[in-house]
């Protein structure tokens, strides 16, 4: 079954907004009954403060998933039934993140809450390597005239591939790392996003709208 990337791409971007929403909704925030003290407001806020980081880490990383799910699905020409179920099931571990967000902010020195967030992350990350890889091997990616063209698709898909795969392990390892050193585990959440954040050394918008004007 050939299917246009459009309405995969609206639903996707609805439920990741959704997503967003949820996951402020979920953290809550400890009760401020300090009055207007000074030294109450500070310890307050270091309250707080676990909550707004383990938010504001989570958000990035959703924001690099749905750039990197955005340029996936414009490298593509058409999609298929089977990718439609990939997606969900992307979508359904990238739905579980608000949760394990909200599990880090109020435990964030507990070795279980690193290890359960942990594991999410690795699963949302395999499920759209995953994704990215069969779109490859079906040959889902646009194809134009121009051989250089298909080539340079071809590179981004492969690199974006083996990106998330890196990233991936990188989750993996954060796993058992949770419970020998909570501060490992933080490192390697850090070098996951790193890592999503090395360029590809090739501009996929640029490639996306070359796609759109080959298609005209």
């Amino acid at each position: 079954m050939k299917i246009a990337t459009t309405r995969v791409e609206t639903f996707s971007d609805g439920v990741i907004a959704i997503i967003l929403t949820i996951m402020v909704l979920a953290l809550k925030l400890p009760d401020y009954n300090h009055g207007d003290s000074k030294w109450g407001m500070r310890h307050y806020l270091l309250q707080i403060l676990p909550y707004f980081v383990s938010y504001a880490f989570s958000f990035m990383m959703i924001g690099i998933f749905w750039i990197h799910h955005h340029h996936m699905f414009h490298l593509l020409k058409r999609t298929d039934e089977k990718l439609l179920w990939l997606n969900l099931i992307f979508l359904f571990w990238m739905s579980l993140i608000p949760i394990t967000t909200a599990v880090v902010g109020a435990n964030p020195r507990l070795s279980e809450s690193l290890a359960v967030y942990g594991f999410v992350m690795l699963m949302t990350t395999v499920s759209f390597a995953y994704m990215r890889s069969y779109t490859i091997k079906k040959d889902l990616v646009h194809q134009a005239e121009d051989r250089a063209m298909n080539k340079k698709i071809r590179i981004v898909s492969i690199k974006a591939k083996t990106k998330s795969y890196i990233v991936a392990l990188v989750y993996l390892v954060s796993i058992p790392l949770a419970y020998i050193s909570i501060y490992l585990a933080y490192a390697c959440f850090i070098i996951s996003a790193i890592v999503f954040f090395i360029p590809d050394g090739i501009d996929d918008e640029r490639l996306a709208e070359k796609i759109i004007e080959n298609n005209q």
